[in-house]
């Protein structure tokens, strides 16, 4: 698209607004009946100011500070902010389930039993044991195979007639790895959450900037429209402000025997009506700004809440050439909502993967290796239950020498094979996932069309509300010269005060309709360069 550079012309455009009614701008030579149309200062378009307020300031803003502003203090985009540190933390909580595990415990138990039989090794055995030991897993982040290792011991002391080691020392090392052979071995849930997690972190973070986007777009809007509605009121006080005036030549008129005074009924009314039309434009403003420092503040305590704003930039604008199709090819390839869709059936595919990975038989395969080994004083007893003679010293030390020395090795391997009979929960899963990603697809082909149709509309906005605001350049000033014109007439007494007034509502409504034009194009070429990059 292509821009020519015409803020001169935006002024130009609304030069209408900047230039009063020419019969209030000059001052007659000699009407007739000795009446004069006073002067009146020119009416600058962007230049009006808000009413005062009592005991609250006036704040100038410039459409920069107040996008800076809402980017630091508007609630909606902190709380947006939140959600990528959010998703961080699920992202972190999907990686550890490939993080090793650690385990540890220790154990005491003291017990006593009473004789039932002479093999019991006395008439009251007591034992004391001290159990210990660690362990560790981990899940490994490729072909859903899982390693661990434990390590336990026990030292059992006791006072029993058969003991041969006392007291004893018992140590195990055990490792073991477990690989799935069909379902879970491409892949698996954790996986696929990590996986998923990743692109689910850029639609989060596309996501925060369409949010941002959205909200300087509504800075945008509610800056000029606040503009607008203050223009506004300056324009109804300067439609009162001529009534009023127009009034009091026509009481000079009655005076000196021109104008009939039946003829003020119809001047009083128009002040009435004017009256109100200014009343209304000062609740539209109120609410204008109300909506604007919405966007601005944090909280109804902030200062900025309680001042009266004063949008100081000037209505400015390049004419823009519009190329609805090329705009139309760079929505559909890069506007966030349709990337978010894009990613959404990519994690949709990943998990339609997981769910045909699924509904496959189960078949694990785990092989075991371990290490055991024993310490602890040796004695030899001379017949069942005889005294006991130390035959070697032995301690904790000699067990895990044992261990070390791989003296007492046992591995194994297993197979285990499962697969439910009929349709599985899995397989019913699967056929879900496979009808919501041809949904997701056909979703996808209906938001490609909103976005043509969004571009489109947009762009022909633009077209339209530029010939708009042509039209109402035109009719301005043709309503400017339309009043010089009923007001010499009047003056010169050709015409009565009721033309007068069809031409002052004339050039209030101009006026009205070519500063809304002005900002409705504005906002038209803003809104289609926001619709090609975000909803």
């Amino acid at each position: 698209m292509t821009k020519q550079t015409a803020n001169g012309m935006a002024w130009a455009v609304v030069a209408a607004l900047v230039v009063p009614a020419m019969a209030m701008a000059q001052t007659a030579a000699a009407p007739v009946g000795g009446v004069q149309v006073q002067e009146q200062d020119r009416y600058v378009v962007g230049r009006a100011l808000p009413p005062e307020v009592p005991g609250s300031p006036r704040i100038e803003l410039t459409l920069e500070q107040a996008v800076e502003r809402a980017l630091e203090k508007n609630l909606d985009i902190q709380s947006a902010k939140l959600n990528p540190q959010i998703q961080d933390y699920t992202l972190q909580a999907a990686r550890a389930n490939f993080r090793p595990t650690l385990n540890a415990n220790y154990g005491y138990t003291n017990s006593s039993q009473q004789s039932t039989s002479q093999l019991d090794g006395g008439a009251r055995v007591t034992s004391q044991v001290n159990s210990f030991g660690s362990s560790m897993s981990q899940r490994l982040p490729w072909q859903g195979g899982q390693v661990s290792f434990n390590f336990s011991n026990n030292r059992n002391a006791t006072d029993s007639a058969f003991s041969t080691r006392n007291p004893s020392y018992s140590s195990n090392l055990n490792f073991q790895y477990t690989q799935p052979l069909l379902a879970g071995r491409t892949i698996d849930g954790q996986r696929n959450n990590l996986r998923t997690g990743e692109i689910q972190k850029q639609i989060v973070d596309i996501q925060l900037q369409a949010q941002i986007e959205n909200i300087k777009n509504q800075v945008r809007t509610r800056y000029w429209a606040l503009r607008q509605s203050i223009e506004a009121i300056e324009i109804q006080r300067r439609a009162l402000a001529l009534a009023n005036q127009q009034l009091a030549d026509q009481r000079i008129r009655v005076e000196i025997g021109t104008l009939a005074e039946i003829d003020l009924v119809l001047q009083e009314a128009q002040i009435a009506t004017s009256e109100q039309a200014l009343l209304a434009t000062e609740i539209a403003w109120r609410n204008a700004e109300l909506a604007f420092k919405r966007l601005l503040v944090d909280s109804t305590t902030d200062e900025f809440f309680r001042a009266t704003i004063n949008p100081v930039d000037q209505v400015s604008f390049a004419i823009q050439t519009v190329d609805i199709p090329a705009a139309v090819d760079r929505a559909i390839a890069e506007r966030s909502d349709i990337v978010i869709a894009r990613q959404q059936i990519r994690t949709s595919e990943m998990g339609l993967e997981l769910s045909r990975n699924g509904i496959m038989p189960s078949l694990g395969f785990t092989a075991s290796y371990r290490l055991a080994g024993v310490g602890g004083n040796e004695f030899a007893r001379s017949g069942l239950g005889g005294a006991p003679v130390l035959v070697k010293e032995s301690g904790y030390r000699d067990a895990l020498r044992s261990i070390a020395g791989l003296d007492t090795p046992t591995w194994s391997l297993s197979f285990n094979f499962s697969k439910p009979l009929g349709l599985s929960s899995a397989k019913a899963s699967h056929l879900q996932s496979e009808l919501r990603l041809e949904q997701q697809k056909t979703t996808l082909r209906s938001t490609e069309l909103n976005i043509e149709t969004a571009v489109t509309t947009a762009g022909l906005d633009v077209q339209s509300t530029y010939k708009q605001l042509l039209a109402a350049q035109k009719t301005r000033e043709a309503s400017e010269r339309t009043l010089q014109a009923e007001l010499t007439r009047f003056g010169l007494g050709t015409i009565t005060n009721f033309q007068v007034i069809q031409a002052q509502n004339s050039l209030t409504s101009a006026r009205n309709n070519e500063l809304s034009a002005t900002i409705r194009y504005i906002n038209a070429v803003a809104e289609f360069d926001r619709v090609q990059r975000i909803q």
